[in-house]
């Protein structure tokens, strides 16, 4: 079930999930569904694509929609992994994660859908069992506090 929060922490949450993880050919495949459900909804891509850099593991679009709510879509391609944030000073490291909207658009592709309540669970042990030992010393010294803090991360 691609709705059940547990299915998608266990198998996203494998080794070099957390790194930055440039994918050209993955984001121009995300890219293309942002503005599909974007367009669906009514809405536009406001911003270009930001890559994953230092301190930033995930790519980044900003979208407003026809309500003129503004939101992100981020994308984790190590882990092929969508999720929406409420838009915020780009110098913020924590995300106030969202569902995001038109889910089935990405669903329907193949990639995997992050809610906004799956992504604000406590970290536990359990997340970090299948990470690297060089990725549990990040979560260490960074202390990401939630799932999508780790799969959204900032670590540098």
């Amino acid at each position: 079930m691609p709705d059940d929060p547990g299915v998608a922490t266990i198998h996203v949450l494998q080794a070099g999930v957390t790194k930055p993880g440039p994918d050209r050919l993955a984001c121009a495949a995300w890219l293309a569904l942002v503005h599909e459900a974007t367009r669906k909804l009514g809405g536009v891509v406001i911003t270009s694509v930001e890559e994953p850099t230092v301190g930033r593991n995930y790519y980044r679009v900003g979208v407003r929609l026809r309500d003129g709510v503004s939101l992100s879509i981020l994308f984790n391609a190590a882990a092929n992994l969508v999720a929406g944030a409420q838009r915020h000073d780009p110098g913020r490291i924590d995300a106030v994660f969202v569902d995001v909207p038109a889910a089935d658009v990405y669903r329907y592709a193949g990639l995997r859908v992050a809610t906004g309540a799956e992504l604000d669970q406590p970290l536990n042990d359990r997340h970090l069992r299948l990470l690297t030992d060089e990725e549990r010393r990040d979560v260490a010294y960074h202390q990401p506090e939630r799932l999508g803090d780790l799969l959204f991360n900032w670590f540098d």
